[in-house]
C-alpha cells in the first residue's frame, strides 16, 4: 500500500506537467498567428529563437 501513494502524486504531477506545457505552446501559437498572420513564416530560423523565448 504505500508505494501506490507516491506513485499516484508522480503521475498526477506529470500530468499536470504536460498539460501546462501543452496549453502553453498552443497559446503562444495561436497568439503568434493571430498578430503576425503570414509575417509569422517569413521570420528567419535564428531570429524565431529570440521571438520565442
Amino acid at each position: 500500500m504505500p508505494q501506490i501513494f507516491p506513485m499516484n502524486w508522480l503521475l498526477i504531477s506529470l500530468i499536470i506537467m504536460t498539460m501546462t506545457i501543452v496549453i502553453m505552446v498552443m497559446t503562444f501559437f495561436v497568439i503568434a498567428m493571430n498578430k503576425n498572420k503570414m509575417n509569422f513564416f517569413k521570420i528567419p530560423k535564428k531570429k524565431m529563437i529570440f521571438f520565442k523565448w
